[in-house]
């Protein structure tokens, strides 16, 4: 019991200590445009880029969420639309161990991977919601191997999911891997089919999941969408989350290398019998984790539901006490004790002053791309942002890159886009190219950022 305690406060001791940034802003911005509007956005209205370029994001129900939740909750929204969604997960995780027979120790246990797993990615983002929905989904299939009516219920979360991120896909799979397993023999080795649903339940299951999701504003164009940034190569080159993993962290060899040694380990000197779907499902999100980062909590829910099967603990007498309750207390203090940032601040590195000084001077602005999501939340058009699909197809995203890092001539593509204003990082090579360029002249600084205005003369 310590250990699910523990792993739900993981998160929470990130959420309370760390600022917004990044994507958080074009959530925000969007959702509260598609409040104000009461349509769903279907077209570019943040960039002078791209305007009016189609866009088509299941992402667009958790904008819409976000934005409705701070204004109804207030700042605390965040916390929740993070830790509170992770301790969610963490907690959907515990009942499924329980559930298939685990003991309090090795649930804990389990906890602390998954609790430590999504606190890796922690953000107020969509990607969250699929953390969550993950794990109830193979609680939901573990609680239908004893009553088939718990099955209606996935074409509800299903519904849902495709209106709130990209990850469906990733359920499908889940379901996909249920139908095979129906087929399979009892046993293949030491890897047996435990419980599989019916067949014509796991196939009326994915079929009416399926369905479900074509219930949103797009259509059958939300797997185009889903599957374009999935298989997106800019993408996968420029943000980091779709990169291979640096084991140079202690925390990803803690998730994902640890876990996976104890299932080698288990192979080969156990004796004990592998439950087919949860070997597959764990096989498979372990080697997507290890080809694109984003995928370690989702390795994390996926071995936890295999280990709790195949714990290497024996029978457990232990079993919560009244003690729990003030050492969970003791534990919650000790964790979450330290300079708690205010709900809803931004990162210390937010160029709040220089936005501000914007905001009184009409005009294009060329920002950094994580810099230019929280223009998107001031109300300014920006150049490119984390929208990063948006702007890939069309040769924006390759003339921002080389601005950025100086491999063309960036006068160019400034003036080709009518720019006039850079807002840009005080030490790096674009603000020294720009300080020393006639074309453009310094009117705002500080010790880390500097906004150049362009020069009269360079108008025309």
């Amino acid at each position: 019991m310590i250990g699910v305690v523990v792993g739900c406060l993981i998160p929470w001791r990130a959420a309370l200590h760390r600022g917004l940034l990044g994507d958080t802003f074009w959530h925000l911005a969007s959702g509260r445009w598609m409040l104000d509007h009461h349509r769903v956005l279907t077209h570019d209205i943040l960039s002078y880029t791209v305007t009016g370029h189609s866009w088509r994001t299941p992402e667009w129900g958790y904008d819409v969420v976000l934005a409705e939740s701070v204004r109804v909750l207030g700042p605390s929204a965040y916390w929740l639309a993070s830790a509170g969604l992770a301790t969610l997960t963490v907690l959907a995780v515990a009942w499924r161990c329980r559930l298939m027979g685990a003991g309090w120790t090795w649930t804990g246990l389990l906890c602390l991977e998954t609790g430590a797993a999504v606190t890796i990615l922690l953000a107020v983002r969509p990607q969250m919601v699929s953390y969550l929905f993950v794990a109830v989904l193979l609680l939901v299939l573990s609680a239908a191997r004893r009553r088939a009516g718990w099955l209606w219920l996935v074409p509800v979360m299903f519904a849902a999911w495709a209106n709130l991120h990209g990850s469906f896909l990733l359920g499908e799979e889940i379901l996909a891997l249920e139908v095979v397993v129906s087929f399979l023999p009892a046993r293949l080795g030491r890897v047996v089919v435990v419980d599989p649903l019916p067949r014509r339940h796991a196939v009326a299951t994915l079929g009416a999941a399926f369905a479900a999701t074509l219930v949103n504003p797009f259509g059958p164009g939300v797997y185009s969408s889903a599957l374009g940034v999935t298989f997106n190569s800019t993408v996968r080159q420029l943000i980091s989350e779709w990169q291979s993993p640096s084991f140079h962290d202690p925390a990803i060899v803690a998730v994902l290398l640890v876990p996976a040694a104890i299932t080698v380990a288990y192979l080969a000197f156990g004796r004990g019998e592998l439950p087919a779907l949860e070997l597959a499902l764990a096989a498979s999100m372990f080697f997507a984790a290890l080809d694109a980062a984003r995928f370690i909590p989702y390795f994390a829910i996926a071995w936890c539901a295999l280990a709790a099967r195949c714990s290497p603990i024996g029978k457990e007498s232990l079993r919560p006490t009244l003690l729990v309750w003030p050492i969970a207390g003791v534990l919650g203090v000790a964790f979450l004790h330290g300079p708690i940032a205010s709900a809803g601040a931004l990162d210390p590195g937010t160029p709040v002053a220089a936005v501000g000084y914007l905001q009184d001077h009409p005009g294009r602005i060329l920002s950094t791309y994580l810099w230019n999501d929280y223009l998107d939340l001031e109300g300014r058009r920006v150049f490119v942002d984390g929208r990063t699909e948006l702007y890939t197809g069309n040769g924006i995203l390759r003339r921002y890159l080389a601005v950025d890092h100086l491999t063309g001539d960036p006068d160019a593509t400034l003036a080709a886009y009518r720019v006039d204003y850079v807002l840009w990082p005080k030490q790096d090579a674009l603000a020294v190219f720009l300080a020393h360029d006639s074309n453009w002249r310094t009117v705002w600084s500080s010790s880390t950022a500097v906004v150049f205005h362009r020069a009269p003369s360079a108008h025309g």
